[in-house]
């Protein structure tokens, strides 16, 4: 497991945090994942599921959320926590 995740993983975990991340599941489409501010590529995604930070909800209507495990809320939490002891 990563002792820490890398600049593009905390993005994507606050991308996920806010909801609404999903990866198309339509013939041709990207393996990136779409959320409302933004999208998480598909190797940041792997090594989200890969650490255990996130996880393949079940596909509904061509759509495959990507959801955060309770790892993954708790470093969210934990990396929203020191923003707010450094400000």
């Amino acid at each position: 497991m990563a002792s820490s995740p890398t600049k593009a993983q905390r993005d994507a975990l606050v991308l996920l945090a806010a909801g609404g991340a999903y990866r198309s599941t339509r013939a041709f489409a990207g393996s990136g994942v779409s959320a409302p501010g933004g999208r998480v590529a598909a190797t940041t995604a792997a090594a989200l599921v890969r650490y255990g930070w996130a996880t393949w909800g079940p596909e509904v209507s061509l759509r495959k959320p990507l959801l955060l495990t309770e790892a993954g809320l708790g470093l969210v939490e934990l990396m929203s926590a020191e923003i707010a002891t450094t400000q």
